[in-house]
């Protein structure tokens, strides 16, 4: 087993460097024809874990219920799940519609 042998400098001397998650910086890669369970779960105003859940729906015979999500983006062991443009048709049709509800909770006015 070889030893590390660290340098110790002065703190002022590292020069600090903000970096994104290795999630974010896969996500910000992606085309944009393709979307996170985040965007689609905005999309039809339903929470990601509705997307999660219906991702993971089978049927009684086991199979899946949804094709979606149809394609994924793997990186090491980080995989995001990816929703294409007939993945959104399947699921507009699941929730019945094709553009979102407003039935967000609105602030009342003073």
């Amino acid at each position: 087993m070889t030893m590390v042998n660290p340098k110790i400098v002065d703190a002022s001397e590292i020069k600090r460097r903000p970096r994104k998650a290795p999630a974010t910086r896969l996500i910000e890669a992606l085309p944009p024809d393709l979307l996170t369970a985040r965007q689609v779960a905005e999309h039809f105003d339903v929470s990601i874990e509705t997307i999660r859940r219906l991702g993971r729906a089978q049927l009684s015979d086991g199979t899946s219920k949804f094709k979606a999500p149809s394609k994924a983006a793997r990186t090491g062991d980080l995989v995001v799940w990816l929703y294409t443009k007939e993945d959104m048709k399947e699921l507009a049709e699941y929730f019945g519609r094709k553009e979102p509800t407003n039935n967000r909770r609105r602030a009342r006015k003073k």
